[in-house]
């Protein structure tokens, strides 16, 4: 149940707390260096889950003022899918619900390393669509 739980973070995509000294170079080098276990995380093991919690508080200490916040989401995404007690409904739903909670981080954070870094961070899966919606036009008004 943790692996299914951990599952729901790569739904969520990709750390931390950002600082004022962050440079978006440097984010952009250590996340190409771990982009495979920040897209892909492989999470059957106790050791896995350690090192996936500590690639993502690494990268959130790099992340640019731009995506600290949603970093930090995404960080606590991670955080609370490790501390799942497999059988425990409560703790699988707390999961489940900040993975939730953390779709418009993780589609902030991907469509900026995409536009950034050049990364493409691979679907990010939603329930809610968030693209802006384009304004209907009110009845009986026209462009001419």
């Amino acid at each position: 149940m943790r692996h299914l739980a951990l599952t729901l973070v790569a739904i969520g995509a990709a750390c931390g707390g950002g600082n004022s000294n962050s440079d978006p170079v440097a984010f952009c080098d250590a996340l190409s260096a771990s982009l495979d276990l920040v897209r892909n995380p492989v999470i059957t093991t106790e050791a896995e889950i350690d090192q996936t919690l500590l690639t993502y508080r690494r990268l959130g200490d790099l992340a640019p003022l731009d995506i600290a916040d949603d970093w930090a989401v995404l960080v606590t995404n991670v955080e609370t899918a490790a501390a799942v007690v497999p059988n425990d409904r409560d703790s699988i739903q707390r999961a489940v619900q900040q993975a939730y909670a953390s779709e418009r981080s993780a589609v902030a954070v991907a469509r900026w390393v995409n536009d950034r870094c050049g990364y493409d961070m691979g679907p990010v899966t939603t329930i809610a669509p968030h693209d802006t919606p384009t304004p209907a036009e009110p009845p009986g008004v026209t462009d001419d």
